[in-house]
């Protein structure tokens, strides 16, 4: 059968003759084996971008403004990813899957956590100097985290059905909708787990950092390059 994402997710799941979950219809692989495929395909996208930054240099001017525009946007936007990561965070550290939260940055969009994730993805490879480099993490993103955003909601549907439905119909997906924010007066937080987040997120900002450092040190010819790309 082949899935038709244009159609609901609560529709494809529950409508479908004889089936009897998310899974089967949706994603035959399953929820297990789209983690197992999710870290592996992940690291070697990092180590793609590594081996980007490391061997290509950006053909703009080594002292022209361009170069310092595009990591002062990086840097910018590597901490807003970093920061918007954190304040989701806040409200999803300790109730993923196990509560459906819809308040805070889950009350404007349905995965706040990757609308952050792709602001500081774009930010990282801004700060390399080029324009390619954003480019391509930006094709990586549209193509892989729609798969696992889908998955994701699947285990959402699965686990809050009624609930799932509803939020589904008034949420968007990923650009968020600002006015319909809301938040309670006092929410409550688990430490641990927020803290492990927290030092996740902030990755945005290292490998910031990382990808302007590597594009200083090809300046200086400390680095030998493969390419050269806008």
């Amino acid at each position: 059968m082949v899935n038709d994402f244009s159609i609901p997710i609560w529709q494809r799941c529950v409508a479908a003759p004889g089936n009897d979950g998310p899974f089967p219809t949706a994603f035959p692989l399953g929820q297990a084996s789209m983690e197992r495929r999710r870290r592996p395909l992940t690291f070697f996208f990092g180590f793609f971008i590594a081996f980007l930054l490391l061997g290509i240099e950006s053909r703009w001017p080594r002292d022209g403004v361009v170069r310092e525009l595009m990591f002062l946007a990086g840097i910018c936007l590597a901490a807003t990813g970093a920061l918007g990561r954190t304040w989701c965070h806040l409200f999803i550290s300790g109730y993923k899957t196990k509560v459906l939260v819809q308040i805070g940055p889950y009350s404007m969009c349905r995965n706040p956590l990757y609308f952050f994730s792709a602001i500081g993805m774009i930010g990282i490879g801004l700060c390399s100097g080029t324009f390619a480099v954003p480019a391509i993490m930006a094709l990586f993103f549209s193509v892989y985290y729609p798969w696992i955003i889908h998955c994701e909601e699947e285990r959402l549907f699965s686990n809050h059905p009624l609930d799932y439905e509803e939020f589904w119909r008034t949420t968007p997906a990923f650009w968020p909708r600002v006015f319909h924010y809301r938040e309670p007066e006092t929410y409550t937080i688990f430490p641990s787990i927020l803290r492990r987040n927290i030092v996740d997120s902030f990755w945005f900002i290292v490998l910031a950092a990382a990808a302007h450092v590597v594009s200083q040190l090809q300046e200086t010819d400390l680095l030998p390059t493969l390419l050269e790309v806008w």
